[in-house]
């Protein structure tokens, strides 16, 4: 029976099998990494309301999950990153509207295909969906894992046309006549076989869900060494870029009683502004922007001293940082959208302009700060009424990889204490927490700063490859 993890119940159809492979990781260093990516992606399917199963072994999952009032699995292999966005929810949801028995990576090995030469067809293990309604009908067969056994059976037929300038990817593949054998029995080779002879519907997994995910491959260490760069290149991406709007969603109403005399955010954007004017203010209100990106800061800086208020995607053109080298995004696009989004934003603020010029007038900091690293807080005002909007700093994808659950829990009750420390009764804001989906419990998000919980790691769930190392005798921060 498979791991329910964190025992939450969700509506949704769709449910999310994770792969536990992290015993065949190549290094501990690949280990480590998957450990993290894969802490993050717990955290994220839970965000978007899925209920998650975990077991090294794909068919205890299936059948388990099988046995449960789900429409499809998505099966998912530990490790999985989704980059800087969480569009592979979205791009699942429209998938799994499509017809079809299986949805994956479904590869016929070529002649040139060395160790892999002349084997059977492969259901690549790093992410497919199952229709579960027709893998009950047809018995609920093996997947089928690798192995290196010569054996005979019937071949596929396949389309001489492929997809993605891969000639192991066909576009189709249907049932063929005539037996063949084969030297190796990839990963998948029993469910496609079984699901051929019953005339069920492969098809590929499709350019949107392959685009929004990435699999480093961490039981090859040579693979893994290969791509693992991506993660860095998000990295230095973030700590250079900066969004043209903002990534929170936009706030009606605040549980806050102003006007706010001090008001600090790591936002970007203009929903800062909005929330000023919803918070109330006075003419010495202070606002403190803090990020970790010093052009960030710079940018806003700009925004306040020298634009006028028309036009925002121009002058936010105008200051586009310098973007690393194998930067490969559609910044023109990208202008568009920011266009689009300050449009809409001036319908529902016929009154902008009259905004913007009594917020600029108030009284700016800007302060670079990492709230993973060390810093002091020395900047923050005491015995002031307090805004502090964290937005999602402790489960931000660029870091994930490279911190582990454990430090961003220390990280988050390191710096709710010393908030409380400088003042407790600051009001603060977290669009996110950074063990939320690993806790049954409610937790504070929003409030003054003395009425928040911090986390004790003992009373979350460990996911199977935390086993042994997940406990600490002492609260963490």
């Amino acid at each position: 029976m498979a791991l329910k993890f964190n025992n939450c119940t969700h509506s949704k159809k769709i449910v999310f099998c994770v792969v536990d492979n992290h015993e065949k990781c190549g290094t501990l260093w690949s280990k480590t990494m998957s450990q993290n990516i894969s802490d993050f992606l717990l955290h994220r399917i839970d965000l978007f309301g899925y209920d998650i199963f975990i077991d090294s072994d794909e068919d205890n999952l299936l059948h388990t999950v099988s046995q449960q009032d789900y429409s499809h699995a998505v099966v998912i292999s530990s490790g999985m990153y989704t980059g800087l966005s969480d569009r592979l929810f979205s791009a699942i949801e429209e998938k799994c509207k499509e017809d079809f028995f299986i949805a994956g990576h479904i590869l016929h090995r070529g002649e040139d295909s060395g160790y892999f030469k002349n084997s059977y067809y492969e259901l690549h293990h790093q992410l497919y969906i199952i229709d579960l309604l027709q893998y009950k009908e047809i018995g609920m067969p093996t997947i089928g894992q690798e192995t290196l056994q010569s054996h005979t059976q019937i071949e596929p037929l396949r389309s001489q046309e492929y997809l993605y300038d891969d000639p192991e990817v066909p576009i189709w593949i249907k049932p063929g006549t005539e037996e063949k054998e084969f030297r190796i029995q990839c990963h998948g080779w029993n469910i496609i076989s079984t699901a051929l002879n019953y005339n069920k519907k492969l098809i590929d997994i499709g350019e949107n869900i392959r685009n929004n995910k990435k699999y480093f491959y961490y039981e090859y260490d040579h693979v893994m060494l290969r791509t693992l760069p991506e993660v860095y290149q998000n990295q230095l991406f973030v700590n250079n870029f900066f969004p043209s709007w903002n990534s929170d969603g936009y706030r009606k109403e605040f549980n806050f009683e102003g006007p706010v005399e001090q008001y600090v955010t790591v936002g970007i954007g203009l929903y800062w502004v909005t929330n000023l004017i919803k918070l109330g203010i006075t003419e010495s209100t202070r606002v403190v922007f803090t990020d970790i990106n010093n052009n960030t800061l710079n940018f806003m800086k700009s925004l306040v001293e020298e634009w006028d208020g028309t036009d925002y995607h121009l002058f936010y053109e105008k200051h586009i940082p310098r973007l690393p080298d194998g930067f490969e995004g559609n910044l023109e696009g990208y202008v568009d959208y920011t266009k689009k989004e300050w449009e809409a934003f001036l319908e529902n603020h016929p009154n902008w302009i009259e905004m913007w010029n009594t917020v600029k007038k108030l009284n700016f900091d800007y302060i670079l700060i990492d709230y993973m690293s060390n810093y002091t807080l020395n900047w923050l005002h005491p015995n002031k009424k307090t805004f502090i909007n964290l937005s999602d700093v402790f489960t931000h994808s660029p870091y994930t990889p490279t911190q582990s659950f454990k430090y961003r829990i220390s990280c988050e009750n390191r710096l709710i204490n010393s908030l409380i420390n400088k003042d407790p009764n600051m009001y603060v804001l977290m669009t996110s927490r950074a063990a939320n989906g690993f806790y049954s419990k409610e937790r504070v998000t929003s409030g003054l700063i003395k009425d928040f919980d911090l986390t004790d790691i003992n009373e979350t769930q460990e996911p199977p490859w935390h086993t042994d190392e997940w406990k600490s005798p002492r609260l963490l921060g």
